[in-house]
C-alpha cells in the first residue's frame, strides 16, 4: 500500500478518495477580491485543495525575458516584468489567503518558481509543494523543496523519460513522499495529446503514486484519469473562462469544477475491487433466475 499523509485528516494514495486540486495559479489577476471569491467557490465545489503560484520575479525569470515588451490581450503590463509584477501576490496577501482557505476547510499550497519563494512558503508553513513541468529539470529548486521534508507533487509535461528519471532519482535521495503527475504542457491541451495510458506506464516504471494535471477544455476528460489509476486530479480554476489572463481559457469554472469532483468520486467508487464473486446486491436475482 502506498500512501502519503498530507495533513492529519487527509492522505493521498491507495484506498483514499482522489485528491482534487483547484489550481488558481494567477487566475486571481492580482486582485484579492477575485482571489477570495475563487477560494469560496472552490470550497463550494468540494475540492480538497487550492494551489497558487509563487515567484520572486527577479530570480525566477531571466533578465532579458523580463525586459522584453509584452503586449497582447492577456498582458497586464508593457514588459514581461511589469506583467508578472501585476499578477504576483505579496507574502502578507498569501498569508491572508492561507487563513481563509483553512477556515473554508481547504488545504492551501503553492508552486514555487524559485528558491526564494520556497523560503517564503516555508514561513507560511504550507503542508506540501508542487513542482511544475517547467521546473522538472531545475535541480536547485528540487533540492530546496526536498529539504523542507514536505510531500511533493511534480508534473512531467514537455519532459523526456530521461529527464523524468533524473528528477525522480534526485527526489528519492531525500524522500518517497511524492506523486508524479502526467501532464501535457499545451494550453489548452487537445484530447489526443492527453495520453492517459502514460499513467500506468509511469506507475510501473517508477513504482510510485501517479496523478493527472489537466489543461484540456471542459471537465468531462479529467475524471477519467481516476480509472487509469490517478490518485490526484489537478485542474486550473477560474470564475469566468472569458476573463483576461493566459490560463482562464483552459480552466474550469465553479459549476464545472463541482461536476469534475462528483465524477471523479463516482469513478473511484465504480473501480471496486480486483476480484470477481457474486455481490450482495445480486443475490436476489441469483436466487430468482438460478434457484440458488
Amino acid at each position: 500500500m502506498k500512501k502519503i499523509q498530507v495533513t492529519p485528516h487527509r492522505a493521498i494514495g491507495d484506498g483514499e478518495w482522489p485528491f482534487i486540486i483547484a489550481e488558481i495559479g494567477n487566475n486571481h489577476n492580482g486582485d484579492m477580491d477575485i482571489a477570495r471569491e475563487l477560494l469560496r467557490k472552490a470550497a463550494e465545489a468540494g475540492v480538497d485543495a487550492v494551489k497558487f503560484q509563487s515567484k520572486n520575479i527577479e530570480t525566477a525569470f531571466p533578465k532579458d525575458l523580463l525586459d522584453k515588451p509584452y503586449t497582447g490581450p492577456n498582458s497586464f503590463g508593457a514588459t514581461y516584468r511589469e506583467h508578472k509584477y501585476a499578477l504576483e501576490l505579496t507574502e502578507e496577501q498569501m498569508r491572508e489567503l492561507r487563513d481563509l482557505s483553512e477556515s473554508l476547510g481547504l488545504i492551501f499550497f503553492s508552486t514555487p518558481f524559485d528558491v526564494v519563494s520556497v523560503d517564503m512558503l516555508e514561513r507560511l508553513n504550507v503542508p506540501l509543494y508542487k513542482i511544475s513541468s517547467f521546473h522538472l529539470t531545475d535541480s536547485a529548486l528540487i533540492e530546496r523543496v526536498c529539504q523542507t521534508g514536505k510531500p511533493i507533487l511534480i508534473s512531467c509535461g514537455m519532459s523526456s523519460l530521461e529527464e523524468i528519471d533524473q528528477a525522480i532519482e534526485r527526489i528519492r535521495k531525500h524522500t518517497e513522499n511524492f506523486v508524479l503527475l502526467q501532464a501535457t504542457s499545451a494550453y489548452p491541451t487537445e484530447f489526443e495529446d492527453i495520453h492517459f495510458r502514460v499513467i500506468p506506464m509511469l506507475q510501473e516504471r517508477y513504482d510510485c503514486l501517479v496523478g493527472f494535471s489537466g489543461h484540456e477544455r471542459g471537465v468531462s476528460i479529467s475524471p477519467g484519469a481516476v480509472l487509469m489509476g490517478a490518485c490526484v486530479i489537478e485542474r486550473h480554476f477560474t470564475l469566468d473562462r472569458t476573463m483576461k489572463g493566459p490560463d482562464h481559457a483552459a480552466s474550469a469554472e465553479p459549476e464545472g469544477m463541482a461536476l469534475l469532483v462528483r465524477r471523479s468520486r463516482n469513478f473511484f467508487k465504480a473501480l471496486g475491487r480486483p476480484d470477481k464473486a457474486p455481490l450482495p446486491s445480486e443475490l436476489e436475482n441469483r436466487r430468482k433466475f438460478r434457484g440458488y
